[in-house]
């Protein structure tokens, strides 16, 4: 039987599919919860996607009650992927901000790191991972 996926969703992605179960990171979460894949994240990661939810501005967007359903999520969440803590390593790309995506999916031997970042999709590859 072959191994599942593992995945690492950069955080615009993640806010997107928390936000809205339409467009790709919506199907992205679909397919998570059907478990055809686990999500890889970090202590790093869930700290930042916090501070977005967080914003002033998206929390004037957010429909009624979705603080509350993002907070069971971050406890389902726990349950249901890896929370790694992955070494710093030297990247050669510009946005330091990012360089914590590329430990996890090197860290975490992960097949893909999905991302909306336009220059992060120009990486390709890290290690054996494809950015897109």
């Amino acid at each position: 039987m072959a191994e599942k996926l593992v995945v690492v969703l950069d955080t615009n992605v993640f806010v997107s599919g928390l936000l809205s179960s339409m467009g790709a990171p919506g199907i992205i979460f679909q397919r998570f919860r059907l478990g055809q894949f686990s999500i890889v994240t970090s202590k790093m990661q869930i700290k930042e996607i916090q501070a977005v939810l967080a914003r002033p501005s998206l929390k004037k967007a957010l429909p009624p009650g979705t603080p509350r359903d993002i907070l069971k999520f971050f406890a389902k969440l726990k349950r249901l992927t890896d929370i790694l803590d992955p070494p710093e390593l030297p990247w050669d790309f510009g946005d330091r901000d990012d360089h914590f995506l590329l430990d996890l999916a090197a860290h975490a031997k992960a097949q893909f790191l999905v991302t909306g970042d336009k220059a992060l999709q120009r990486v390709l590859l890290v290690g054996q991972c494809a950015v897109v």
